[in-house]
C-alpha cells in the first residue's frame, strides 16, 4: 500500500470545484483548503505506477496550477 500527502494549488476562484474533482479520483480524500486555493489531500494506491499516474491526473484538471508530493510512505 502507497500512502502519500500532497498539496494541490489551484486558482482561489475554483478551490471548491477542484476540491469536488480531487475527492471523485480512486483512492483521494480531501483533508482541506485554504482561501488562497491551497488543498491537502492523500491518495492511497496498491500500486506505486498508479500512485504517478493519479498525481498526473490531479495536475490536469481545470484550475489546478500545482499538485506536489510532499509525503510518502509504503505499507506491505
Amino acid at each position: 500500500m502507497n500512502i502519500s500527502g500532497v498539496l494541490v494549488h489551484a486558482y482561489p476562484e475554483h478551490v471548491d470545484s477542484v476540491g469536488q474533482s480531487l475527492a471523485e479520483l480512486e483512492g483521494v480524500e480531501v483533508h482541506g483548503n485554504s482561501n488562497d486555493g491551497k488543498i491537502v489531500v492523500t491518495v492511497e494506491q496498491n500500486n506505486a505506477n498508479h500512485m504517478s499516474d493519479i498525481l498526473n491526473n490531479m495536475q490536469t484538471i481545470p484550475g489546478v496550477l500545482s499538485a506536489s508530493m510532499v509525503y510518502h510512505q509504503f505499507e506491505e
